[in-house]
């Protein structure tokens, strides 16, 4: 008995509620069952996809970036990288990721002669290149919820929309 209060008390304290991670959390009454019943997914970008019971789908995406401070011209700048980086975690989710990786090995042995005395000395140099391109086409989405960190430092927004069994999105998002 013991060790299931132990662990219900720990599963609680593993997942908090968004307003203990999170500040200035808007979120869509529609959307607000699925980000704020689950930090996790405020928490973690990229794109998710629900099914839910009745054979529709909820998609959301989220996107963060950092804040270089709090002006309105940097809040402008955050939206606009975070609605690229969602559409495009929409279209890898959707249709994958190309990756790219370059490596590039470089090894010098320099001999220096200092009297009756030789020392070598053997130098690497090592470069590696990741590039990931995602391209494709989807359907842009609404804003669904933004919110930043406790700090106040990394700001969120999450696009999303429910769409029925064929992929059409549905009206009514209940």
């Amino acid at each position: 008995m013991i060790g299931l209060l132990l662990i219900t008390a720990s599963v609680l304290a593993i997942d908090p509620s968004p307003k203990d991670q999170f500040a200035e959390i808007e979120i869509d009454e529609s959307f607000d069952a699925y980000l704020a019943a689950n930090p996790l997914l405020m928490e973690v970008t990229g794109a998710k996809v629900i099914r839910l019971k009745n054979g529709n789908q909820v998609i959301l995406a989220v996107a963060s970036t950092a804040l270089n401070d709090g002006s309105a011209k940097e809040r402008l700048r955050a939206e606009k990288v975070c609605r690229v980086k969602a559409l495009a975690s929409v279209v890898a989710e959707k249709d994958g990721v190309q990756v790219a990786h370059t490596e590039k090995v470089e090894e010098k042995t320099v001999v220096v002669l200092d009297g009756e005395k030789e020392t070598a000395k053997s130098v690497s140099e090592l470069l590696q290149i990741t590039k990931i391109k995602v391209e494709g086409i989807t359907k842009d989405m609404p804003v669904v919820g933004r919110w930043k960190s406790k700090k106040g430092d990394v700001f969120y927004m999450a696009i999303g929309t429910i769409c029925d069994k064929n992929g059409e999105a549905v009206r009514d998002n209940k």
